[in-house]
């Protein structure tokens, strides 16, 4: 796009904001706009900060257009409550072809790319697509999350995923990676390309030397898209044309000349289902004038790291951390950051969240801030009290995020609730959660109760659900030793995978179930089994299910097969690591399509896009894993 195009869309924008947005009907001036015109209009408006979108939000939203396409974007929240923005289709297709034409300046060609996006935050969810307005690009976003929860080298061999792709990433995220992987990983993917934050010239030559492979950056903002490129690794921008218009301004709008520092203010060009009219975010920026290396004409801008002035925190190296660095790390690892302070080599961090962070969330949070402020830092992350109701009776605890909580400190928590609680046997802590490095995005942290009463008596309906206030995703399961006798699996499972809670499963008494009793159970569910996974296998909505769903659901079924198949042969294993290592023994057919299901299932690999080949093979795979243990009984 040139950039008289650039003043023709514009102009376009203004003339749409004040026919069809309420917000800038009064505040676009009457009259035809044109390319001419179009920025003298423009700066006629007020700059639009944080505040304002929150406030006027339903107002920003225009009144044309199927909403119904329309996505939702949320920011990080730098000064509370984060942003809701939403994004047309026109503005997600030109963010996904910015990207494609910046990764092609620096591969060339016009060859198929593979692209993917890796992201450290929780509550991320892994997903792969092959954008129809883009068939030769794949697209894939991968919470690595979970495969951190892995050790050092079974996590270095899945990132063997990522050889020859194009990585987008987070500098935060890259700087953790950088310090686990270390120099000369021999991961080799085409091009990293960092986003979302702002990093330092150290920070580059550091994921260099782990991936050996050029590393480049875009300008990006959540309510915006890409507005901007790296010129090579010159640490200035080109403007995306096709995108933004972008202005470097003072307090008040006045636009800077170069070698000024100012705000950034942007506009985005294509999104007509929420236009921001010279939107203000809290960058700080600096035309740079005087000829570049790509020899293309213009001033480039260059972001500035943040100032003394600015900072809440600046280190050694005279880099400081922003209150939107802080903000986008604290919603990336959803805690709740309060302070930061730095005293000598020594950063500590505060947060007032229910549970102490994790260890995910120290080490992504410390290497961030050392690639901020300097590596020879050390980080110590506090958690503080929440700050007491102002008036009224206390709220119903906030559900702790469980992620990766320690087995240990569960079954503490449960321990103080049912120890001593008239009518408990004896409680144990099951499933996935004893071992981090089997945890999904679909798991429960299962606690079975066991006792002497009738479990359908209405104070242990009060229980389940007064645990379940405190710990998102908990299971709890009240249950009599009859009961369990009449599931021969989930007795098995009890008695070989538990970490105990209060009591003993043998003074409960629950007993190993029989070879018949097992046999007899597996047969029934190997027929329900077949039947469910059928169904979804050839449903019509193939192309809109979840492939990380379906690995997951393959997953289950093929390791409740194994563990039948295991238990009827008087092998007294149930837990998932320890049956895969032992299922080959037995001839399952397609061990790997089955390992993959279950990595995929865990997010410890991208998936692959819905509907494909390879995600109908999770399924298929279970499917014969399942008709196998019906004919073996």
């Amino acid at each position: 796009m040139s950039g008289t195009t650039a003043l023709t869309t514009l102009a376009e924008l203004l003339e749409y904001s004040r026919r069809h947005v309420p917000h800038y009907q009064s505040l676009v001036p009457p009259g035809p706009v044109t390319g001419e015109n179009a920025v003298a209009v423009l700066r006629r408006l007020p700059l639009l900060r944080r505040a304002a979108v929150r406030s006027e939000r339903p107002r920003l939203w225009s009144a044309e257009g199927d909403a119904r396409r329309w996505r939702r974007v949320h920011t990080t929240g730098t000064t509370g409550a984060p942003l809701e923005v939403v994004v047309d289709d026109a503005a997600q297709h030109a963010e996904r072809a910015a990207l494609l034409r910046h990764a092609r300046r620096h591969l060339g060609g016009h060859s198929a790319l593979a692209i993917t996006h890796l992201t450290l935050h929780l509550a991320s969810t892994s997903r792969a697509s092959v954008p129809p307005d883009l068939p030769d690009v794949a697209l894939v976003k991968w919470n690595l999350s979970r495969a951190w929860q892995l050790p050092d080298d079974e996590f270095r061999s899945v990132l063997g995923e990522l050889r020859g792709k194009v990585i987008t990433v987070m500098p935060s995220v890259m700087a953790a990676l950088c310090d686990r992987l270390g120099p000369s990983s021999g991961i080799a993917p085409r091009l990293v390309v960092l986003s979302g934050e702002q990093f330092t010239a150290g920070l580059r030559e550091r994921i260099q030397e782990t991936f050996e492979c050029p590393v480049t950056a875009l300008y990006t903002l959540a309510e915006a898209g890409i507005v901007a490129h790296e010129c090579g690794e010159s640490g200035t921008y080109h403007v995306e044309e096709t995108g933004a218009f972008l202005e470097v301004v003072g307090e008040w709008g006045d636009p800077l000349p170069p070698g000024v520092a100012g705000d950034v203010a942007v506009t985005p060009l294509v999104n007509r289902a929420m236009p921001l009219l010279r939107y203000v975010n809290g960058d700080k920026g600096v035309w740079v004038d005087g000829p570049c290396g790509c020899r293309r004409p213009g001033p480039r801008l260059e972001l500035l790291a943040a100032r003394t002035q600015h900072a809440l925190v600046t280190g050694p190296n005279g880099h400081g951390v922003r209150r939107a660095d802080l903000a986008k790390l604290s919603r990336q690892l959803d805690l709740s950051v309060s302070r930061i302070a730095r005293d000598g080599d020594e950063v500590v961090v505060e947060h007032h969240d229910p549970h102490p962070a994790t260890d995910l969330q120290r080490t992504v949070l410390a290497a961030a801030l050392r690639a901020f402020l300097g590596s020879d830092l050390t980080v110590r992350t506090l958690r503080t009290a929440s700050a007491p109701s102002a008036a009224g009776p206390p709220a119903d605890p906030v559900p702790v995020r469980p992620a990766f909580l320690p087995p240990g400190d569960i079954a503490a928590w449960a321990r103080g609730v049912l120890r001593g609680r008239p009518g408990v046997q004896a409680a144990v802590l099951t499933g996935s959660t004893l071992d981090p490095a089997a945890v999904s995005r679909f798991s429960d942290i299962d606690v079975t109760v066991v006792i002497d009463d009738d479990p359908c008596q209405e104070q242990w309906y009060a229980l389940a659900a007064a645990m379940n206030r405190h710990l998102a995703t908990l299971r709890v399961n009240v249950t009599e030793a009859a009961g369990l006798a009449r599931s021969p699996l989930v007795a098995c499972r009890l008695l070989a995978e538990h970490r105990p809670v209060v009591g003993t499963l043998a003074e409960a008494g629950v007993a190993w179930p029989t070879t018949e009793a097992l046999a007899n159970e597996a047969r029934f569910w190997a027929q329900n089994a077949e039947s469910v996974l059928w169904t979804r296998l050839t449903a019509a909505d193939r192309q809109r299910t979840d492939p990380v769903r379906d690995a997951w659901l393959a997953s289950r079924f093929c390791l409740d097969a194994l563990r039948y198949r295991l238990l009827c042969e008087g092998v007294r294993v149930t837990a998932a690591r320890h049956v895969l290592l032992r299922a080959p023994e037995f001839g399952v057919p397609d061990a790997t399509g089955i390992r993959r299901a279950f990595a995929v299932g865990r997010e410890h690999h991208p998936p692959p896009a819905p509907g494909s080949p390879e995600a109908d093979g999770f399924l298929r795979a279970a499917l014969a894993c399942v008709r196998w243990l019906g004919r073996s009984l």
